[in-house]
């Protein structure tokens, strides 16, 4: 089961073998553009904070989740402070639960998307931009990172994931096209922001979900090895 679905036709999802039935949850209907799969089903909820019965149902016998609910750093500056932490904590451990009290398969495997340079001690001051990016890794991922990984830890048959990439890249609309290709360019020479493309992050994303976690946090760099090996092998 994939929770809010990732790039769904820029990584094959559905014509992937092992994949045998997709939950896209998301509050308004999720669609793939030219493709149409009996594996795909489109489930709409009004709040991640509240899962009513109907919607825990669908989680009944899920293998995995790849959970992306949040407010990105650069969105969260004109949201309330308040509201951010809602979306990314609350909602994020609402959900979490929602999908073990309904029954999930054993292991279970959750995969929370976080950010390239969270820290997890949140004692500890980054040198550059050191109080923006301590508030911003407490509201939007280091605080998340530990919840989700105590909650896995508590509760039998949950395998916990934290991926973290860099700048995703793709040709969405025109700026994101100009800036792919940019980092294309700049990576031909240096990683030194990292980024990575969004076929490779899905790839790497359901690659991990499906065969089963490598290592944790996967890092940029370990989400463009794992992406490319994937794409190479569909």
């Amino acid at each position: 089961m994939v929770h809010v679905m990732v790039a769904a036709k820029s990584c094959g999802l559905l014509q992937i073998p092992e994949i045998t039935s997709v939950i896209a949850l998301a509050r308004k209907p999720v669609q793939v553009e030219d493709v149409k799969s009996p594996k795909l089903k489109s489930v709409i909820i009004s709040d991640y904070e509240h899962y009513p019965e109907d919607v825990k149902a669908e989680f009944a016998g899920a293998d995995a989740c790849i959970c992306t609910v949040a407010v990105t750093p650069m969105r969260s500056r004109g949201v309330d402070l308040a509201e951010v932490k809602r979306i990314c904590q609350t909602c994020t451990l609402a959900g979490f639960k929602a999908m073990y009290e309904a029954g999930p398969s054993k292991p279970f495997r959750f995969l929370y998307l976080s950010a390239e340079g969270t820290p997890r001690d949140l004692t500890k001051k980054p040198l550059f931009m050191g109080e923006y990016r301590l508030m911003r890794s407490f509201v939007l991922h280091g605080e998340t990172e530990n919840m989700v990984l105590a909650y896995g830890e508590e509760h039998e048959g949950i395998k916990v994931c934290v991926a973290r990439p860099g700048t995703i890249t793709s040709s969405l609309t025109f700026w994101r096209t100009a800036q792919a290709k940019l980092f294309g360019f700049a990576n031909m020479f240096t990683r030194a922001i990292p980024n990575v493309s969004r076929e490779e992050l899905a790839a790497a994303l359901l690659d991990q979900v499906v065969h089963g976690f490598e290592k944790g946090p996967l890092t940029n760099a370990d989400l463009i090895r794992l992406g490319c090996s994937a794409l190479k092998a569909l």
